[in-house]
Formats: structure tokens, sequence, C-alpha cells
């Protein structure tokens, strides 16, 4: 069963949440923040995972593929490394074929609460604040054909 993540940017002290989000994706890296984070990725990661990105207070605003295991904060250049420090405390995955577009805190929070099942906002937004959520196959194909077809 392929598993693909849904993974939130958070604000950091040093930069924004979008700042943090594009960062990563401009290096084309997807960066594990917390060790829950990272074991979750380990244990269902697979050769098809993709992943989604939700930036705070804008919504859903990128997809990719993920196209590596986790690797090891180490394994980036020492500059880029110094500065994913904190987004790749644990590691990170490489990503691929990254798409993005414009998306509202609003509509991509009502799409989640849908897809996800979770009618509650106060559950949807404990599970953001995890800083990852997993995401079936099923998941993953409505909210992707959802950010699609949003204007």
């Amino acid at each position: 069963m392929t598993s693909h993540f849904l993974f939130v940017a958070g604000a950091l002290r040093e930069r924004s949440s979008r700042d943090s989000a594009d960062l990563q994706l401009t290096h084309q890296i997807w960066g594990l923040r917390g060790a829950l984070i990272c074991e979750n990725v380990q244990r269902y990661l697979s050769a098809e995972s993709c992943g989604f990105v939700y930036v705070l207070k804008e919504g859903v605003c990128a997809h990719f593929s993920i196209s590596s295991g986790v690797q090891p904060l180490e394994r980036l250049d020492q500059l880029v490394r110094d500065e994913l420090r904190t987004e790749a405390r644990y590691g990170y995955v490489a990503v691929t074929q990254v798409r993005r577009w414009p998306s509202s805190s609003g509509q991509s929070l009502a799409m989640l609460r849908q897809i996800l099942e979770v009618p509650d906002q106060a559950e949807l937004t404990r599970r953001l604040n995890l800083g990852m959520h997993r995401l079936t196959q099923e998941q993953h194909d409505a909210l992707l054909k959802a950010v699609e077809g949003a204007p």
C-alpha cells in the first residue's frame, strides 16, 4: 500500500512558513524537522510516495514526488546544510516534479476537513500542528484533484 504525505511548513524563528517552504523546494528537498516525522516517513515511504506542502496561514500550495529515502543532514552541501539546519534537523528526502499553485487557507482547510474526514476544526488543527499527516492513495488523489481544479 502506497502512503503519501501532507507536510506542514511551520514558521521558524529565522523565517516565515512560506520562506521555509520556498527554500526547501528550491533545493529540491523536504526537511524532516522532527524525530516522529522522520520515523513515520521512514516507516511508510515507498517508491511511489508523493508529498503535499501546507503553508501555515496560506494553505496547500505544492505537490512533489519523493525521489529518495530519508537522507542524513550531513549529505547536503555545507552551505545548504547550514541554511536548512532547522528544517532538516532529522534528515530530508529528495523531491522532484515539484508543482506549485496559489492557495487560500480557508479553501485548503475546508478541502482537508472533507478529504481527511475530520469534521472538527480543532482536530484538524491538532493534526496539522504535528508537522506531517500520512495520506492514503484515495486521499492523495482527491486532494490533487481538488487543488488542481481550484481556481
